[in-house]
């Protein structure tokens, strides 16, 4: 946990959700060298991918990005003899089922943020993505070889809604990662990404946020468990109806205690991010 929080203190120092979150990439060449030492090599990794490709609902489920297509969702059963297909890119969500040492950095993230964090290990052979967007604002660690960014950061205009792809603009620039290197990446930033001279291994850490719609569900959720007007069934009888009518009155004094409320959400939702 000492290595996990330390690296958050590294990168989150100084105004940085002021100035960069949900606003641009950065870069941060180095900052997670001493957490390198926590973290699963690509030999641990392709360890743990051996097995069999089946498609039924058995054993973990695995994301691989071929180089042309759709991204391909496989169930893998660990540890049986097979050939793993030659895929280009591997994604492993929830590593730290796979790798348990990884739990305090998955730990010392749901705290900081005060949401959970999902932990994807990515193994990239040669070539790469094509340029895409996320819907989750995550963490990229560089753990093995080199790894090649073209990013946009988004645009403040636009409001998109999960992931999607895209084509880069006059303001894409490109990056280089370098084992130890961490690259914030933006909610809706667009990226696109490519392998060096063979594998490559990365660390994705993404912070799984909840939308305002959401937490005004929640909330109305919590509301409606103490106050009985909000659980008759309809139709309406006329007390009912009064009772009803009474409880609407009733909303708009209670409005200012849920933007405290929610005023940390964002236009984010629970859908499992294919990171990169």
């Amino acid at each position: 946990m000492m290595e996990a929080t330390a690296l958050l203190d590294r990168v989150l120092a100084g105004d940085f959700m002021d100035r960069c979150w949900r606003r641009r990439f950065v870069h941060l060449p180095g900052a997670a060298t001493p957490l390198l030492t926590v973290l699963p090599t690509i030999a641990e990794v392709e360890a743990a991918l051996a097995g069999t490709v089946v498609e039924l609902g058995e054993g973990d489920l695995f994301l691989s990005f071929p180089p042309a297509g759709e991204v391909i969702a496989r169930r893998w059963l660990r540890a049986t003899p097979g050939v793993r297909p030659a895929d280009q890119a591997i994604s492993v969500p929830r590593a730290e089922r796979l790798f348990p040492r990884m739990a305090p950095l998955a730990l010392a993230l749901a705290r900081r943020f005060a949401a959970p964090a999902n932990l994807q290990l990515f193994l990239g052979r040669d070539g790469g993505l094509r340029p895409h967007s996320d819907i989750h604002d995550s963490f990229i660690v560089q753990i093995a070889g080199r790894k090649r960014w073209v990013v946009e950061d988004p645009d403040p205009e636009v409001t998109p809604i999960g992931n999607c792809g895209g084509r880069f603009g006059a303001g894409a620039r490109e990056l280089v990662l370098e084992p130890g290197d961490v690259l914030y990446k933006p909610s809706h930033g667009l990226h696109a990404t490519s392998s060096e001279h063979g594998s490559t291994l990365s660390l994705t850490a993404s912070i799984v946020t909840i939308t305002t719609g959401e937490a005004l569900g929640r909330w109305f959720a919590g509301l409606a468990a103490v106050d009985p007007a909000w659980r008759v069934r309809l139709p309406l009888a006329p007390a009912d109806a009064l009772a009803l009518a009474a409880a609407l009155a009733e909303l708009p004094g209670l409005l200012p205690g849920l933007a405290a409320l929610v005023g940390g959400a964002d236009d984010d939702d629970d859908d499992d991010d294919e990171e990169d």
